[in-house]
């Protein structure tokens, strides 16, 4: 398929690509997390090609793990590269970019004057001990200019490339000895399952034993479901079969003691073979979780004091929001802001997101709340604030890899405007049922605890109607998955609001939430889902 001639690359929005790397292939291993590298990689840098290979050293070949083209991801193949781009950055063993006239250098390539292909950047995919993996390249159809932005981008990409080809190498290895020293973790402090081909028991230890009160006859034979809940039955029924279909498995359980009482557990679970690849049967190892999950627990009840507790009264506006962490305790926040010490502040609505989930995200997500509060409630532009935040949360984060996305606006319904801030965050939705016109609220900014410096400006929407609502959600609502492996989407979502747009705020909410969990239909989540609607009523 061809391309099109367009200006030279450009990369607008480096938060894009951060959160590209670190929210889109989070929650992906092996062949689906290079898919989902490639796919990110061309959005993030606008190409129209990018993919990832392996290098097979004996025959100086390589064989595409995941390539995305024009759109859409392309067969895996395996080819000569002799002569070719790819064959520069093997050979050289470095960043090669060729920022023009790729053809010309290349005049052989018949696949390039194919695709258009312009410009081309390679990098290999080393491991620990500098031995080529495989490498990862774009290619473009316009000019490829050397910018630092680009390379930067290009480079936290392949470094996650290379991370995860060398953990698949070192998985392959550990398999073929596996077999040899299962016993060992007969005498672990955790659970441990050797099952068959079938998912028969065929072996336990006594610590399983001590865990779920049966006899080590009485588990052998048996599969380890039957010691699970039925709601856990029923999710790889509905959704787990995907997870089971993996070589290697980590999910939360709750099994059922012989007493009857729960348990919670921590499964690690592996598909065993044989040296030629052969399936001989699975392993777990199963750990207690039950005072874990009592820290947890009591986290979770400090966290959910944090988040509103009820809807607000406001004058001139309808407004509801909530929170559901794919664990116990979760990395997205959002908050009211109201009678502030400043007396001309009008509501504020924020919403969070901070990567990934869990206690370290939380923990995030608790200072970063508490510091917006206590700036928020003096006087001062919102961009103000934001900054600020930024700069004091950037202290404290930036060396963790970690940032914070965030969407803060408010709504003044007297001069019949909102101003917001958007740093990094999806944009909100904006619907006026009068015209059936869904609007994003778009504007600059990256993420926060990127960059301590960076100045947020606000962005002004006047001459808001009655009847007009706005939405603010965390990518966990529009990106949560079915068992078919499709995607909820922002276009279903707004269909939601169309269809309930006459109705109060809450009522909206809870319908968005339910059509999600009919979709997802008990698909364990990824991600946590936030979100807020509010609705204008009018000068009150």
């Amino acid at each position: 398929m061809g391309m099109l001639n367009h200006p030279p690359l450009q990369v607008g929005d480096e938060n894009a690509a951060l959160r590209s790397i670190l929210e889109g292939t989070a929650s992906e291993t092996g062949e689906r997390f290079f898919a989902a590298l490639v796919k990110h990689l061309a959005a993030a840098l606008s190409t129209q090609g990018a993919w990832v290979t392996e290098y097979l050293e004996e025959s100086h070949r390589l064989r595409s793990l995941a390539f995305w083209l024009a759109g859409q991801l392309r067969t895996n193949a395996e080819y000569d590269i002799v002569g070719t781009p790819c064959g520069k950055v093997i050979e050289d063993g470095t960043l090669v970019i060729f920022e023009n006239n790729l053809a010309d250098l290349f005049p052989d390539e018949n696949d390039l004057k194919d695709m258009g292909a312009v410009s081309y950047l390679g990098v290999p995919l080393k491991d620990l001990a500098g031995r080529i993996l495989g490498h990862l390249a774009v290619v473009d159809s316009r000019p490829m200019p050397a910018e630092s932005r680009v390379l930067t981008v290009f480079q936290i990409f392949a470094a996650r490339a290379a991370a995860e080809l060398q953990r698949l190498r070192a998985e392959s290895e550990v398999r073929k000895s596996e077999e040899k020293y299962r016993r060992i973790v007969e005498t672990a402090g955790e659970g441990f399952i050797l099952m068959d081909g079938e998912l028969k028991i065929t072996d336990t230890n006594e610590t399983l034993c001590r865990l779920i009160g049966y006899r080590r006859e009485e588990i052998l034979g048996r599969k380890p479901f039957a010691f699970l809940t039925e709601e856990f039955r029923h999710y790889l029924v509905t959704g787990g079969k995907e997870m089971l279909s993996t070589p290697y498995r980590k999910f939360e359980a709750t099994a059922v003691a012989r007493d009857g009482h729960q348990i919670p557990v921590l499964v690690h679970s592996n598909t065993l073979t044989d040296d030629k690849g052969a399936i001989i049967g699975n392993m777990a190892l199963v750990t207690d979780m039950t005072e874990h999950k009592k820290s947890l627990a009591l986290a979770a009840e400090v966290q959910k004091s944090l988040l509103p507790q009820e809807s607000p009264t406001v004058p001139g506006l309808d407004v509801a929001g909530k929170v559901v962490t794919c664990e116990e305790i979760g990395g997205d926040y959002f908050d009211f802001l109201r009678e502030m010490e400043c007396p001309s502040d009008p509501f504020g609505v924020v919403v969070g997101d901070v990567t990934g989930h869990g206690l370290d995200a939380a923990l995030i997500m608790t200072t970063a709340r508490a510091f917006l509060r206590m700036r928020a409630s003096q006087c001062g532009s919102i961009g103000q604030i934001i900054t600020e935040m930024n700069r004091h949360l950037a202290q404290d984060i930036l060396d963790t890899g970690r940032f914070m996305t965030l969407f803060y606006m408010t709504i003044d319904p007297w001069e019949k405007c909102l101003r917001w801030v958007r740093a990094g965050h999806d944009p909100a939705i904006l619907y006026d049922p009068d015209g059936d016109v869904f609007e994003e609220l778009k504007g600059t900014g990256m993420a926060l605890g990127i960059d301590k410096d960076l100045q947020y400006q606000e962005n002004l929407k006047p001459h808001l109607k009655n009847g007009q609502i706005v939405a603010i959600g965390t990518d966990g609502v529009w990106e949560a998955f079915n068992k078919h492996g499709e995607m909820y989407g922002k276009e279903r979502f707004r269909q939601i609001i169309r269809q309930h747009a006459r109705a109060e705020a809450r009522y909206i909410l809870d319908q968005a939430y339910d059509d999600l969990a009919q979709f997802t239909g008990g698909v364990k989540r990824d991600d946590d889902i936030t979100l807020v609607v509010v609705k204008f009523h009018g000068q009150p």
